[in-house]
């Protein structure tokens, strides 16, 4: 989320204070990488809050001052994947004018007040010391109950499988070009709103590449775009077009693979399509399956030996 375009256009019109907590599970690697964020982003102020007690600090809270009123976000999800997509989780969005919103301002500031002595830049060494005796935490609190294997395959969290050809549209096929019905049905956005969706290429050898946060595109020609990393720079095939091959997983995010005609898979996915293809001859060719179909058609994907924990 902190490394997302959408986050530093919002840091362009304000401010933002994050705190977290420092004991059980946060890490090195997470405050090494709180530390990088930040030094880039002068306007995100990162604090980390050291307990003087035994109790955890597990607030799960997000306010935003208007000036009018102030919105609070409460709920019970960690900001993990888990937590945020795929988890059975409760949340409450507040907006609160008037008294309601200067008594709310008012308890978040006392006590954010009356912590200050344990309020630390991330930069503070006694930060990464704190987490250095997390190592291991939360490593063994997912294992202890867990008994199927440590790295399953995707296989099993995929929702659908979408196989589509991407049109050229112009010399920027990047942008992919997708039908209403796909748009929304299998992408998940809405026409008139700007949603967006995360994607992670996984190439030939099966390396899952990084994430891609891409903003919904509608233009007036009714075309209904995101862009694919995969495919920038890319000269556009003329013995075929490209094909796509894009995995719904059950935390909302995608896997997709890019392949063009020279590419192995692209005659078995090809000939998927060719046998499952209803519409006009003049369209591009888009098909929804689930995931048995496209893995017996094309069984040697690297897709399908994708592990999760790498995502």
């Amino acid at each position: 989320m902190l490394e997302d375009d959408a986050f530093d256009e919002f840091l362009l019109a304000g401010n933002f204070r994050l705190f977290v907590g420092t004991d059980s599970i946060t890490d090195p690697p997470a405050v090494d990488k709180l530390v990088e964020i930040s030094t880039k982003r002068p306007r995100l102020d990162v604090r980390a809050f050291m307990s003087p007690t035994p109790s955890l600090f597990h607030p799960k809270m997000a306010w935003f001052e208007h000036d009018k009123y102030l919105s609070l976000i409460v709920g019970s999800g960690n900001l993990t994947m888990g937590g945020l997509r795929s988890n059975w989780e409760a949340f409450v969005s507040l907006k609160l004018t008037g008294e309601d919103k200067q008594d709310a301002l008012s308890q978040i500031e006392a006590f954010l007040t009356s912590v200050t002595d344990h309020l630390l830049p991330i930069t503070d060494p006694r930060v990464r010391d704190r987490a250095e005796q997390n190592t291991g935490n939360e490593r063994s609190l997912r294992t202890t109950h867990i008994t199927t294997p440590a790295r399953p395959t995707v296989v099993p969290s995929v929702e659908e499988v979408l196989v589509a050809e991407i049109p050229k549209a112009g010399d920027r096929w990047a942008q992919a070009n997708f039908d209403l019905e796909n748009y929304e049905g299998f992408f998940g956005a809405k026409v008139g709103s700007h949603r967006r969706i995360s994607l992670h290429h996984v190439d030939s050898s099966g390396t899952v590449g990084e994430m891609e946060s891409r903003p919904s595109v509608e233009v007036v020609s009714q075309n209904y775009r995101f862009e694919l990393a995969a495919a920038r720079g890319r000269a556009y095939p003329t013995a075929g077009p490209p094909i796509g091959v894009f995995l719904r997983l059950a935390t909302g995010e995608f896997l997709y693979s890019l392949l063009l005609p020279e590419d192995p898979g692209y005659a078995a996915i090809d000939q998927l399509l060719a046998a499952s293809w209803h519409g006009r001859p003049d369209r591009k060719r888009r098909v929804r399956f689930n995931a048995v179909q496209v893995q017996t058609a094309w069984p040697d994907s690297p897709l399908w030996n994708v592990a999760l924990p790498a995502l």
